[in-house]
């Protein structure tokens, strides 16, 4: 018995591997330190950790250079309000920008009270004092520090004088609040404050209340604080959980303090990156004899340009397929939402313009009718 006892237990065990603990566990997940390099960004661990979560699926945004040479003879006269404000070099800013190193800059980015900022990049440790920002990008850190929504009342900001002032004479007394009803002038400032200034991701083309008041206080040579704006505007994003900021400003910091930019991939500038020429045209904005007109009503150029312009300027997608692997994943997921982005802000501006468009066809049937009505009467009034 004790032999056929053993002769069923051995057939029984045949062909079955026994069950280990490992198996039981599943695979084994990879920890933070084999998904990112620690030893490329990080002085220490805890910061790896924060960027891992929080920042390592940030978007960056892409950045706008302005041409500021050409518009200072272009007989168009918005680029005086920067040139009064010291704007003048940090808006035709250029250089490669570096998305990894960007998003630890903004992962370790902190603002003191006192206007200092810290952060920490490759083990390189940054402090900019407020003094610094004339040597490192042209700017004085004077003037009103802004925090909108709080207005100074001794800036008497009256927001309806304000956007009247702004708008086109022929849409004068319309509730408009698009930039494509602001006068030449006025809607190249607003493009250089969304892009450059205080770059966002989206609603280009709408006219938030910052806007108006932004443009105003341009407008009107009230001197502001440009590196605490920018700073303020650098902790919002940062801490909101919007796309990133200045990727060419943060760079050229980088490259000022000393960082080791070889560890990231550069991204270079493309025509898609500048402002110029080029995109007066997309705007509509002609220039005849002259004069810097908009030109006739157009749904194309209606879009928005500054959404056009937001994809990479070359996607060689089919082209050179092998190239996409080589990109980091987040790199091609940005790029993807910004395309996606490209094409809704366009059609929402463009619907607005044809909106516009519309609006003002029947106004002008409705006055004709009002013309011909009283004639009628005048007709009838001749008779009695």
């Amino acid at each position: 018995m004790t032999s056929g006892s053993r002769k069923r237990s051995s057939k029984e065990s045949k062909g079955k591997t026994p069950a280990t603990s490992d198996r039981a566990a599943g695979p084994r997940l990879p920890q933070i330190e084999e998904v990112l390099n620690q030893t490329r960004f990080f002085s220490q661990r805890d910061q790896m950790i924060k960027y891992g979560k929080e920042f390592y699926h940030r978007i960056v945004l892409h950045p706008k250079v302005m041409d500021f040479s050409y518009f200072a003879t272009s007989g168009l006269y918005f680029h005086h309000h920067l040139e009064y404000q010291g704007l003048q070099h940090f808006v035709a800013l250029k250089c490669d920008f570096f998305e990894d190193l960007i998003k630890v800059f903004y992962s370790n980015l902190r603002v003191s009270e006192a206007g200092f900022l810290y952060s920490d990049v490759n083990k390189t440790k940054i402090k900019i004092k407020p003094s610094d920002w004339l040597s490192l990008v042209g700017l004085k850190y004077q003037g009103h520090k802004l925090a909108f929504p709080n207005i100074p009342e001794e800036m008497q900001f009256d927001r309806h004088i304000a956007l009247t002032s702004m708008i086109r004479p022929e849409l004068q007394g319309r509730n408009v609040r698009n930039v494509g009803s602001l006068n030449i002038n006025d809607r190249l400032l607003h493009y250089v404050y969304v892009h450059i200034l205080a770059p966002r991701s989206s609603n280009f083309s709408q006219l938030l209340q910052e806007d108006i008041f932004l443009l105003w206080a341009l407008k009107n040579n009230i001197l502001i604080n440009w590196p605490h704006y920018i700073m303020q505007h650098m902790v919002k994003c940062k801490d909101n959980g919007m796309p990133l900021p200045y990727p060419i400003l943060i760079s050229h910091i980088l490259a000022a303090y000393g960082v080791d930019l070889s560890i990231d991939v550069a991204v270079e500038l493309g025509w898609a990156h500048f402002f110029n020429k080029n995109t007066l045209k997309k705007l509509n904005v002609v220039n005849v004899n002259g004069v810097w007109i908009h030109g006739r009503d157009n749904h194309h150029h209606g879009q928005n340009v500054e959404d056009e312009d937001h994809a990479m300027p070359e996607d060689h997608g089919e082209e050179q397929p092998a190239d996409i692997t080589q990109q980091p994943p987040v790199q091609y997921d940005g790029q993807m939402l910004s395309q996606i982005w490209t094409g809704i802000q366009g059609l929402q501006e463009g619907l607005n313009n044809l909106t516009i468009n519309v609006n003002t066809g029947f106004d002008r049937v409705h006055n004709r009718l009002d013309d011909l009505e009283q004639k009628f009467d005048d007709f009838q009034r001749s008779f009695e």
